[in-house]
């Protein structure tokens, strides 16, 4: 310990005394173990820290599995047996959406609510922060209306008041008892403000068993038990329940993934591939301090020397030397954690609302753990070589010459660390090449609609002033109109379904006059119910036929508006035009449209969905012919205008206001922020990668021109020598050059070679581009061979002006 000490005090003073070489060897790896720190405290908080609830290993995500859905949602009558059932787990809850009308304000405000089963918070484990959580008989139709509110809510509504607990909230028209409040760190539901029983109000899709309107479902296992064990018990169940219900249940399955799995499934890969890109940037900035190392130890051979003649041994000046390396590395990891701090922060602001579990992403005692770990194994990989090199000095070069000679061998392991350091940089950048092209193409797809100047937003009427159907439909025309002879609107119209919204509504059909397939093999396709103007105010191409007119109403006969992948595949070498299709409604009835016009096809879920892919075909129904049961007291809105479109939400809001009391606009944006949004994960990583790529390749460029420099250094008598006998400026230039651009020459070979490997790896995350995509290796390849060079001309300047009778007097 003693020598320890010793050890720490010399390198402390070694350190002080060299404040260039310990300034830019801390700030180099600061920035290489703070982006790393960053990264990793986002994966600690998505992927490694455990869920905030108790036993959260026995919870259990179930979903229907039915046509080609395997995650689909679940009929309520299913999840109504399940619970009654199953053998393996404590108790199942139900969830779905649903939005509310808050009132009673001094403005009437949207909130997002859920309606759960009364055992949804005791499945979770979760404590509320004041009040009760649901009773049974309070989840059951006609029972008092309760809810529990957030606490977000109930700090902006309440002031925090304790006493909020007992009084009521106006939602749709209807008192609410408040009876309880979330705790602050309740993230289960994103943005949830409002939580009531999922029984307490009679509606259709509670009775039917063929409707499957967006209910999840959340288990708690039973202790001992398995979710493969729970997987059989389920699959039983289905099979029964099949057998009971052929119209509604046959070959209808269940799937089950444990609640961690079901969270971070879609991003695991994602972070992993970003802490694998980010931990490259570590390493080429090991590599550089390293080079810094072993130049500095070319100094100190007579001092390494002197020690090995009076008896130290080679094991004690290894330790000393990874003694300073650790001393410097945790000084930069020290600084590095400062940086990770703020780091986090901008990520967390920039963070895609796709990514789950950010409430959990936080620098914490994992992280600096996490930091300390790297710091010292990172003074351990840069300083190990210095070390060894150094710890074995000639002791009559060193003493004779006083240490002032770099040995060819130290020169050799320069040169190596600059070749890794080229080649990681162009795996990087070949990364970061393919994320950009694969971004641009993505930006360049055709959505199938026109998303400039367009903006959408929802409506949400009273549901007891428009609790009639044909009322609702009516206003929503007026205000359609209105919004439509606004000064600079184009048009605008109605839509159940936004394209790139992250919802869906699919139904089944066939082909009518052919043969009916059976309730479990009839076809899917995503449905559209939209107001006449809808497919002209999106500016979808017509194809064929006509788009909707106002004479198509409920008296008369219903029609039909399909897209070109439902003609193809269902009206091979046929007109579509006045055929008919039949779409299911509930178990028992069925709707027949005439097709009357063919539209081109729209992205619906992603702008990277692959052609063909499941639920492709899509067709549309005119909200006049909807059945006036159907219709929901409010809908979304496109508008068309001549500018900016965001400019006209206040007009709007303002008419809307004026027109219906209580009703409330929200959830405003571009279309083309909704298509940003679409892929705001892959501009998330874009950036990321672009980040780590071009701190790769300025630490890259600063250790081939350290390489370089310090080669001329040494090569000052040679370079002079040559002057003298006649070696002109361009000469001398190209000698240095070319030293340089051979290490980029190696470094980018090893690179190329590597990055075709390693590029297979992000396949899944590109678009329109392959992994192995030669302009995007060779114009990497001579960006990367133009920053060598560069690097390499800035000493090959200062070699060129090299005074030959002072090179050959200082030697």
């Amino acid at each position: 310990m003693e020598a320890l000490r010793q050890d720490i005090s010399y390198g402390l003073r070694m350190l002080v005394a060299r404040p260039s070489f310990t300034i830019i060897a801390v700030l180099a790896l600061a920035l290489g173990i703070g982006v790393n720190s960053a990264v990793f405290s986002i994966v600690n908080g998505v992927l490694l820290r455990p869920m905030a609830y108790p036993e959260s290993d026995k919870l259990v995500r179930i979903w229907e599995k039915w046509g080609g859905f395997d995650q689909g949602s679940v009929s309520y009558p299913n999840f109504k047996d399940w619970r009654q059932r199953n053998r393996s787990f404590d108790s199942l809850a139900a969830s779905r959406w649903q939005g509310f009308n808050l009132t009673g304000g001094d403005q009437p405000e949207r909130v997002t609510g859920r309606l759960v089963s009364s055992e949804m918070l005791s499945v979770l484990g979760v404590v509320l922060a004041i009040g009760r959580d649901f009773r049974a008989d309070e989840d059951r139709e006609g029972a008092t209306a309760v809810a529990i509110i957030s606490d977000s809510l109930w700090k902006r509504r309440f002031g925090a008041d304790t006493s909020a607990v007992g009084k009521s909230l106006v939602l749709n028209d209807e008192p609410y008892q408040i009876i309880g409040v979330l705790p602050a760190d309740f993230h289960y539901f994103t943005d949830v403000d409002i939580l009531t029983p999922i029984q307490a109000k009679k509606t259709q899709w509670l009775q039917q068993r063929a409707w499957h309107p967006g209910i999840q479902v959340l288990a708690r296992l039973k202790p001992g038990l398995s979710i493969a064990q729970a997987r059989g018990d389920m699959t039983s169940i289905a099979e029964a329940l099949g057998q009971e219900y052929p119209n509604t249940n046959k070959e209808h399955w269940v799937t089950l993934a444990s609640l961690y799995d079901a969270t971070v499934a879609d991003v695991r890969s994602l972070l992993l591939m970003l802490l694998g890109a980010v931990s490259f940037v570590l390493l080429i900035a090991c590599a550089n301090v390293a080079n810094l190392m072993l130049v500095r130890a070319s100094a100190r051979q007579k001092e390494v020397a002197i020690r090995s003649a009076l008896g130290a041994s080679r094991l004690r000046i290894i330790r000393l030397l990874i003694t300073e390396s650790v001393m410097l590395s945790l000084t930069g990891g020290a600084l590095g954690l400062l940086a990770a701090y703020w780091g986090t922060g901008v990520a967390l602001k920039a963070l895609p609302s796709a990514l789950p579990r950010t409430n959990d992403i936080r620098v914490d005692g994992s992280v600096l753990l996490f930091t300390l770990a790297a710091s010292i194994l990172t003074g351990l990989v840069f300083g190990l070589a210095p070390a060894l090199q150094a710890a074995s000095p000639n002791l009559n070069e060193s003493l004779k010459e006083g240490g002032r000679s770099g040995s060819s061998g130290r020169q050799g392991l320069r040169n190596a660390l600059v070749v890794a350091e080229i080649a990681i940089s162009l795996v990087l950048l070949a990364g970061a090449g393919l994320l950009v092209r694969s971004f641009i193409a993505l930006n360049n797809v055709n959505a199938g609609f026109d998303d400039r100047n367009l903006l959408t937003f929802d409506v949400s009427l009273s549901p007891k002033e428009y609790s009639d159907g044909s009322k609702t439909r009516a206003f929503l025309k007026q205000f359609v109109e209105t919004i439509g002879a606004m000064p600079g609107v184009r048009s605008a119209a109605t839509t159940e379904l936004l394209p790139l919204g992250g919802s869906d509504n699919e139904s089944q059909f066939y082909v009518t006059g052919r043969p009916k397939p059976g309730p479990s093999e009839l076809p899917l396709a995503m449905q559209y119910v939209v107001s006449p103007g809808y497919l002209k105010t999106m500016n979808i191409p017509l194809l064929k036929g006509r788009f909707f007119e106002d004479g198509d109403t409920q008296a008369s006969g219903l029609v039909t508006v399909v897209d070109e992948h439902m003609a193809k595949q269902y009206f091979p070498g046929e007109d579509p035009i006045g055929r008919h299709i039949s779409v299911r409604d509930g178990p028992d009835k069925v709707h027949e449209f005439e097709v009357v016009g063919v539209v081109g096809h729209v992205k619906q879920e992603n702008l990277d969905t692959a052609e063909g892919a499941f639920v492709a075909v899509q067709f549309y129904f005119s909200s006049a012919q909807t059945p006036d049961e159907y219709q929901y007291p409010g809908s979304t809105l496109v508008v068309r205008t001549d500018t900016d479109p965001s400019g006209y939400v206040s007009a709007i809001r303002g008419e809307l206001a004026s027109m219906a009391r209580g009703a409330t606009l929200s959830h405003a944006k571009t279309m083309e922020q909704v298509r940003g949004d679409s892929i705001s994960d892959r501009r998330f990583t874009l950036i990321l990668v672009g980040l780590f790529s071009a701190l790769a390749l300025i630490l890259a460029s600063i250790g081939i021109y350290g390489v370089i420099s310090y080669s001329v250094a040494q090569r000052t008598r040679e370079i002079g020598i040559r002057i003298a006998l006649g070696a002109g400026q361009r000469r001398v230039v190209r000698l240095v050059v070319g030293d340089g651009a051979k290490l980029a020459l190696m470094g980018i070979a090893i690179g190329a070679g590597s990055g075709l490997i390693l590029m297979q790896l992000i396949k899944s995350f590109l678009y329109g581009v392959s992994p192995s995509d030669p302009l995007t290796f060779s114009g990497i390849s001579v960006v990367l061979g133009g920053v060598a060079i560069l690097a390499s001309y800035i000493p090959a300047r200062r070699a060129m002006r090299v005074d030959p009778n002072s090179a050959l007097r200082c030697d």
